[in-house]
């Protein structure tokens, strides 16, 4: 963290709890990106819902876990 524009590979969320649900919004609180963890980690491919590499700007992850406890676990910051 940060992520710089020269990198385009696969964003590693760890040490969630398993099958955890995990959605990544930007800061007004727009939904970016949904998924599962597997394993206890969630992978992003640095894009939004429109396939297109994120806007610079912080994002925040949050995570449920199967009993629908939510919380921030994370912030990623984008720089293009």
């Amino acid at each position: 963290n940060p992520v710089k524009e020269t990198y385009d590979g696969p964003i590693a969320i760890s040490g969630l709890v398993k099958d955890a649900n995990v959605k990544i919004t930007d800061s007004s609180g727009n939904l970016v990106f949904e998924t599962f963890a597997n394993g206890g980690e969630a992978i992003w491919n640095g894009k939004n819902k429109n396939k297109e590499r994120a806007a610079t700007g912080i994002y925040l992850v949050f995570s449920t876990d199967l009993n629908g406890t939510e919380k921030v676990v994370s912030k990623i910051v984008f720089v293009n």
